[in-house]
């Protein structure tokens, strides 16, 4: 069954930037999937690069509009797309995963791949968005980056890119495509039950200071809902806080 509009590309600097292109030229279309083997200028979250080694990552971009659906919180966006990779790699029986606020996937305490969700408004209204995904594979070494983790260490199998790239088409389709953005209550339960360090005291970094606090929960708008050593209950965007995997860094 095709899910997507499938471009496979030998070697690409970004699929997000290859969608956007295709957007600002208007060529593209609702549910093209861009596939690179070899991604070399892909980036993640605050401008972090994004290391995809040459057949070891599995790299693409997706590309969705939202003609006759309205969205005011593009949040939901990353709330619908880190829930349907979770589903697909919890069918493949990869261990211990979680979501890492705002949209990181782990597995085993470390991180196993990313996305990175760009989004196009006209008159204050989601229109469109390129949602990129990005996935540890085969690696077994992480140069500097102690953080990080892929399928293959995790399981022991060597992974190809085609075979997981089905699957993660199969579920991303379904939420995409097939989920009531009006009333995505039960997706946000979901989420939060997947969401990495629930309820346990975990070290943050933001502007002013580091800090110890205790994650509860996420809103739909996309705020950490925090509960600080004072028994303080705040909510917190992703350009205030950022949750360290390392309490020694504080």
């Amino acid at each position: 069954m095709t899910y997507f509009n499938l471009i496979k590309l030998n070697a690409i600097s970004s699929t997000n930037d290859y969608l956007k292109n295709k957007y600002k030229k208007g060529n593209v279309s609702d549910g093209d999937l861009v596939w690179t083997i070899n991604q070399t200028s892909g980036r993640g979250q605050r401008q972090n690069k994004w290391y995809s080694d040459f057949k070891d990552s599995l790299t693409f971009s997706v590309f969705r509009q939202f003609k006759d659906i309205e969205i005011s919180n593009p949040f939901l966006i990353s709330l619908i797309v880190s829930l349907g990779i979770h589903k697909a790699l919890t069918e493949l029986r990869i261990p211990n995963l979680n979501i890492k606020w705002p949209n990181d996937i782990l597995s085993e305490n470390k991180k196993i791949g990313g996305i990175l969700i760009e989004n196009f408004f006209t008159k204050g209204k989601l229109t469109a968005s390129v949602i990129g995904v990005g996935l540890n594979l085969n690696q077994l070494s992480f140069q500097n980056i102690p953080n990080a983790t892929s399928l293959r260490k995790v399981t022991g199998i060597i992974w190809d890119q085609q075979k997981l790239l089905d699957v993660l088409m199969q579920y991303l389709h379904r939420f995409l495509f097939q989920t009531n953005f009006q009333n995505l209550d039960n997706i946000l339960i979901q989420y939060n039950d997947k969401l990495w360090k629930k309820n346990k005291r975990v070290a943050f970094e933001s502007n002013s200071s580091n800090f110890m606090a205790i994650p509860k929960g996420v809103s739909l708008e996309g705020k950490l809902i925090i509960e600080t050593d004072e028994k303080q209950i705040l909510e917190k965007d992703t350009n205030q806080i950022r949750m360290l995997y390392n309490p020694s860094l504080l």
